[in-house]
């Protein structure tokens, strides 16, 4: 039996599933198989590293080290600047350890949405650094607001754009049973529809007519997720984890709510910890 973990995007909303992550941790619970979609992705990292308390701590900094926002359009031309959170916090202010994530049993994989194709597409790295933080930072990288990522020749945007909440390609990856957190209180809260920025997305990625169909269906698609997730909880295969306070903005600035959200999702864990080891009646990876 293999149960996998998936964690769900929604930039600082994400703060949650770090909640939930940090709270696992201590109880030494870790899963052979994690997958994570934009902001999901920087929590897997945190995950797997074991390195409880970072994510945390990424997420809540103060607004003169935030990675968006005002001050970053001054300084760079851009609210969201991804090469700060993906290339200065790990080696700096919030010190990755490459070291233990290389050398984790725990398969990781990324979720990508490919330019060319429209397609999801998932990324694993265990010994290149440098093509681990590049998986991560297009994974995260935001339509509109971020640039496309170059990986192997092909180019990359936000992975929640294609599949959202990957449960399809973690069953096809032989797990059984998924624990999924969520990122917003509601599955029924659509994801940001693409549509009605359809004009700028055409303007800016005609070069990509793939991609901005998948832009334009990506709402559709989460719909169908959520059938699945639905459908897999009803048959007790699945765990969710969901957030029980209303949804705080993606790029929440008040640190007070970021703080709540945060533990929601550790004390959510706190309270579901046995029932969720009594549910995944296997051994936890060392």
């Amino acid at each position: 039996m293999k149960t996998g973990l998936i964690l769900e995007g929604g930039a600082v909303r994400g703060i949650f599933t770090a909640g939930v992550l940090d709270r696992l941790m201590e109880g030494g619970v870790y899963f052979p198989y994690v997958i994570g979609v934009s902001a999901g992705g920087g929590n897997a990292m945190s995950y797997v590293s074991r390195q409880n308390g970072r994510t945390k701590d990424m997420l809540n900094v103060p607004r003169s080290e935030s990675y968006y926002g005002f001050r970053q359009f001054l300084g760079t031309g851009k609210i969201i600047n991804l090469d700060k959170m993906v290339y200065e916090y790990p080696f700096k202010q919030f010190p990755f350890d490459f070291d233990t994530y290389f050398h984790s049993g725990i398969e990781t994989e990324y979720v990508c949405t490919c330019c060319e194709t429209g397609e999801a597409e998932y990324f694993s790295e265990k010994r290149d650094a440098d093509r681990l933080l590049k998986i991560t930072k297009a994974t995260c990288s935001v339509p509109m607001l971020c640039d496309p990522v170059e990986i192997d020749g092909k180019h990359y945007l936000d992975g929640s754009i294609a599949d959202s909440i990957p449960l399809e390609h973690a069953l096809e990856m032989g797990c059984d049973k998924l624990v999924v957190v969520l990122t917003k209180p509601s599955s029924d809260t659509p994801p940001t529809d693409y549509k009605k920025f359809h004009a700028v997305i055409h303007g800016m990625y005609k070069r990509y007519p793939k991609f901005e169909e998948a832009c334009m269906t990506r709402v559709e698609r989460y719909i169908e997720n959520v059938k699945l997730m639905n459908k897999l909880e009803e048959e007790g295969k699945i765990f969710v984890f969901r957030p029980s306070l209303p949804a705080i903005s993606k790029f929440e600035k008040d640190s007070e709510k970021i703080g709540e959200s945060y533990n929601d999702g550790y004390m959510q864990a706190e309270s579901k910890i046995d029932e969720l080891l009594d549910w995944i009646d296997v051994k936890l990876v060392s």
